[in-house]
């Protein structure tokens, strides 16, 4: 009778160790299934992912840079222009009595004044022209001036080829923000995924450890019982 139930016993722990095996075993597969299937998309969304953020960043550092040429060329039209402004003064203390030469100093000066505000590059260009012309103009009224002249529509000329460069630009700007609006965009859509694929491999790895370190065997007191 001992030796039945010793093979009985025998048999019974031999079923339940197949037993805990297949199931343990299927656990493992299942985990591994789903990390393996997860961990391909995320691992695309990463590249992907990096790839935005390195399109964002090198956007927002153009951008940088297009915004202190904005300013630095902001700050030259406005110097050239008041160094014109400056140059006709002492041109305008030194010939003080000639009422012809004052009038048209007079004209130029007001000119000059209108052309430092906020235009269009059109307009700045047909008030430049303007300016040019009343400032030529002064060398028929006055002897030995033709040089100081020529300096006055060089700052004048200068200060409007950076407001050339300034239109150029800003049209850079608006790209660069579109752009960097757009990828922020594409970012927000990937974000939510790749997090949640991230907690879902987080959980199946931590539930694969758990069971792999699972024994096989069934517990001796569970068999003898």
């Amino acid at each position: 009778m001992n030796d039945e139930m010793a093979v009985s016993g025998a048999e019974n722990n031999a079923l339940n160790t197949f037993d805990r095996k297949g199931l343990i075993g299927g656990v493992v597969q299942k985990h591994k299934k789903f990390i393996d299937e997860y961990a391909s998309e995320f691992d695309e969304l990463g590249n992907k992912m990096k790839v935005v953020l390195e399109s964002i960043e090198s956007s927002k550092k153009n951008r940088e840079d297009v915004l202190e040429k904005v300013e630095i060329l902001t700050e030259k039209r406005q110097l050239f222009y008041h160094q014109a402004e400056k140059l006709l003064d002492e041109l305008s203390d030194s010939i003080s009595d000639n009422n012809e030469f004052s009038r048209a100093m007079d004209s130029a000066k007001e000119k000059l004044s209108k052309v430092k505000g906020s235009l269009t590059l059109d307009e700045e260009q047909k008030q430049v022209d303007s300016i040019l012309q009343s400032v030529s103009s002064l060398d028929s009224k006055a002897s030995g001036i033709n040089d100081r002249l020529n300096a006055i529509q060089e700052r004048i000329r200068q200060a409007l080829s950076s407001k050339m460069e300034l239109s150029s630009i800003d049209s850079s700007e608006e790209s660069y923000n579109n752009s960097i609006s757009s990828l922020e965009g594409e970012m927000n859509e990937i974000s939510p995924r790749y997090k949640w694929l991230e907690n879902r491999i987080k959980s199946h790895t931590e539930a694969l450890d758990y069971w792999e370190k699972q024994p096989i065997t069934a517990d001796v007191g569970d068999v003898k019982a």
